[in-house]
């Protein structure tokens, strides 16, 4: 489907919103989400090696909350924050796409105000807390994600130039 990065963007989008509105019944509706992601994606198997990646947003949520950056109900890192990194790394390779063309140093000043943004909203909307007033959570939140998505955008076109190499391989032969 040559369009499927629009249907992309609206899935993560929905995705987000189910996260941080809809806490109690955002696990459900991200599985869906990720599931018709994968019913309708034009690269189902470069999107299932993408999900390599997630533990890596994983651990990050799991270390902010260790560090009490952010805090859940649980005190652990929930079934729902886990899938919301599972649809936004397979949205690397298409809504987020765009991102794969741009310098470090412009992907560092993208995470730093996308992620502290995105942090600040799920904690307005009450997804996740913080004791952290509004200057330190954006200093950490800029942090952190001016690290991590330069990180994964990088990690994501070393598997997609894989991905593109045993293709070529394949057609070769």
């Amino acid at each position: 489907m040559r369009q499927f990065w629009i249907i992309n963007g609206i899935l993560f989008q929905l995705a987000w919103f189910a996260a941080a509105l809809l806490t109690q019944y955002a696990a459900f509706i991200i599985s869906f989400i990720l599931i018709l992601h994968f019913v309708l994606s034009d690269k189902k198997l470069l999107d299932a090696k993408l999900l390599v990646l997630a533990p890596i947003g994983w651990l990050t949520d799991t270390l902010l909350i260790h560090y009490s950056v952010i805090t859940t109900e649980s005190g652990w890192i929930t079934i729902w924050l886990m899938l919301l990194w599972c649809v936004f790394v397979v949205s690397l390779s298409h809504s987020l796409l765009w991102l794969s063309r741009l310098n470090v140093s412009i992907l560092v000043l993208i995470g730093a105000l996308s992620g502290s943004v995105s942090y600040t909203a799920a904690i307005r909307f009450s997804a996740l807390k913080t004791s952290l007033d509004i200057t330190n959570q954006v200093i950490y939140f800029g942090m952190v994600w001016g690290v991590l998505l330069p990180l994964l955008v990088q990690l994501s076109k070393l598997i997609d130039s894989k991905k593109k190499n045993e293709t070529a391989i394949r057609n070769k032969k």
